[in-house]
């Protein structure tokens, strides 16, 4: 069987695995560029990391090399392919030139890709090297979704809904291939919700950017317009600083003085960090409520990404304010807080499913090298 190694990287993070297809190693390097940074190690510890994204690649490399297995394939996730590219395709110059063209339409993560994508080249020239797109999923949505209420010359510019994290909702659609009518919440750096049906994207809150949709790690998520043009028209800022403010320094950091992960604020007891998780409980359940409005018979909630599998203070604190759509719930105790037990019995399924993403690059990387 051929060996394929995936490298999944995040904001500031980069996750790899070998499998054949069965899992053979698997190795993360987390929180990059922060005085907790570490890698995985094959024992099941971890040890410190000093370096950036790049050097990333390079100690996975050392680990793959050490087990001796011979990487055939190399399969990429990659947030963005711009309005060319979503399908898995074979890396070459083309793509590549072509993703640094839509960097302003992912640009907190679309660097790092690139980055990891020529360092994986350089590392295993000999292997073949496939890009999966994590908009890919969503090319299946309907026109009412992708179409924003713009003018027609901005849609022609490319203003539109592209969607993201679809390889952690087509994870969650191969595992339990029985889902239907469903909202897919995937909460971690970044988090999206997505209403499904029949397998296919009805609606998703990430629009053209993973900018907006629910607030997130360090992004606010739907904001008014106008901010951004008074920022610009009072205050002097430069679309660089914008871009900064937006995406590296808003959401929850931008509420909890630069705090971030939701363990740490989880495990915070100050006002600002209530008050985030505040923020982002109603965030979540509004956009859930909003994607659950776009199906005809709302069957299922699933839970998926870091926070949404082991948070379970949160999942509850979520189905506790989703309570008031289902007709059988009595209003004088809705906010109880033992929110998934009583989202349950007004008989709404409520799943927790790990995302698995590798497998899902395994597996496109293999339907499109097997010939």
């Amino acid at each position: 069987m051929t060996t394929i190694l995936t490298l999944n990287p995040g904001s500031s993070s980069v996750k790899a695995s070998v499998r054949t297809p069965e899992p053979v190693l698997n190795v993360a390097v987390e929180r990059i560029g922060t005085d907790r940074a570490s890698i995985s190690r094959p024992d099941g510890g971890s040890e410190p990391f000093t370096g950036d994204l790049a050097e990333a690649v390079l100690a996975i490399t050392e680990q793959v090399r050490a087990t001796g297995q011979q990487i055939e394939v190399i399969a990429h996730r990659v947030v963005h392919g711009g309005p060319a590219h979503h399908r898995p395709t074979l890396v070459d110059d083309g793509l590549l030139a072509d993703l640094r063209a839509a960097i302003p339409l992912a640009p907190l993560h679309l660097p790092g890709n690139l980055i990891v994508l020529e360092q994986a080249r350089r590392s295993w020239p000999d292997a073949i090297q496939v890009a999966c797109f994590d908009t890919g999923f969503h090319a299946g949505l309907p026109e009412q979704s992708v179409r924003l209420p713009v003018p027609a010359k901005l849609d022609e510019l490319g203003v539109r809904r592209y969607g993201f994290h679809g390889l952690s909702i087509s994870s969650v659609l191969h595992r339990h291939p029985e889902l239907d009518q469903a909202v897919i919440v995937h909460l971690g750096s970044g988090c999206s919700v997505t209403a499904v049906a029949g397998g296919r994207p009805r609606h998703t809150t990430m629009s053209l950017t993973p900018t907006g949709g629910m607030v997130s790690g360090t992004r606010p998520g739907d904001l008014d317009p106008e901010i951004v043009l008074y920022l610009i028209e009072q205050h002097g800022y430069r679309p660089d600083q914008l871009r900064a403010a937006l995406n590296e320094n808003s959401g929850l950091a931008g509420i909890a003085g630069g705090r971030h992960d939701l363990r740490d604020l989880l495990a915070a007891e100050d006002r600002d960090a209530r008050l985030a998780l505040d923020i982002f409980v109603g965030s979540a359940a509004m956009a859930i409520a909003a994607c659950a409005s776009t199906l005809e018979d709302w069957q299922a909630l699933v839970f998926t990404g870091g926070a949404g599998e082991h948070a379970a203070q949160l999942r509850d604190r979520i189905c506790a304010r989703l309570l008031v759509l289902r007709g059988t719930v009595d209003s004088t105790d809705a906010v109880i807080p033992a929110g998934v037990r009583r989202l349950v019995g007004t008989g709404l399924a409520v799943l927790v499913v790990p995302a698995d993403e590798e497998a899902e690059l395994d597996r496109l990387a293999r339907q499109l090298t097997a010939g």
